[in-house]
């Protein structure tokens, strides 16, 4: 790892710590001044807890790059920790974790030039975690997928279109995730997908001697 890469690693984790969307417009300008593949090389650099920090700031409204360049596995791991920031939003009121949960999946899946191959490899590394069905499975808890339309397009950012392209991507996992759905328990699952959550974010902080996060 070059120096200057080291240098721009450290100044996003501490924009990161105050702030995941100023986190997220240094990443935007490292890519502008300095080229994806260095924006790529810092991003490869940051802690996942960071990472996640900084996505979850952005939607498919105002997606964020690192979003669309970041590897798949990298994505994976990243929405693992995810839920872990999720009980700090709700003791501030009006959060909903499905939304949540839905607004970074479209963000992932649905703001992007289509890239099949790279959208399927970035479903496949959500699914290789062993609550990865689960967290795809959160936003459609109450959906009712007998209303789907198979031949009309869809509205745009619809729970609908995001379905849809899962379905479109891999047709297994769709299956899983409509029986997961139609069967799942909203609450033990939001139970699940954090308490997995905070235990790797414990593994991460305690390897962090400067603890760049504050308590959740």
């Amino acid at each position: 790892m070059s120096q200057q890469i080291a240098v721009l690693a450290q100044k996003v984790i501490a924009i990161t710590h105050e702030s995941g969307r100023n986190g997220g417009d240094i990443l935007e300008d490292i890519a502008s001044t300095e080229g994806d593949q260095t924006m790529i090389a810092v991003i490869s650099e940051l802690d996942i807890m960071s990472v996640a920090k900084i996505l979850r700031e952005f939607d498919a409204t105002i997606p964020s790059i690192a979003a669309w360049l970041m590897d798949p596995q990298t994505i994976g791991n990243m929405l693992n920790v995810e839920p872990s920031y999720w009980e700090q939003e709700l003791q501030k009121g009006a959060f909903n974790a499905q939304d949540s949960v839905k607004s970074m999946l479209s963000q992932i899946f649905l703001t992007q030039s289509d890239d099949e191959e790279r959208e399927l490899a970035i479903l496949s590394a959500i699914v290789e975690s062993e609550t990865g069905i689960l967290y795809l499975s959160l936003p459609f808890i109450g959906f009712d997928f007998d209303s789907i339309d198979h031949v009309e397009e869809p509205t745009s950012g619809s729970d609908e279109e995001l379905i849809l392209k899962i379905k479109s991507l891999d047709s297994s996992i769709y299956e899983e995730i409509l029986a997961t759905s139609e069967r799942g328990d909203f609450e033990k699952i939001e139970a699940i997908l954090k308490s997995q959550a905070n235990n790797i974010r414990v593994g991460e902080i305690s390897n962090d001697t400067d603890d760049m996060f504050e308590p959740l």
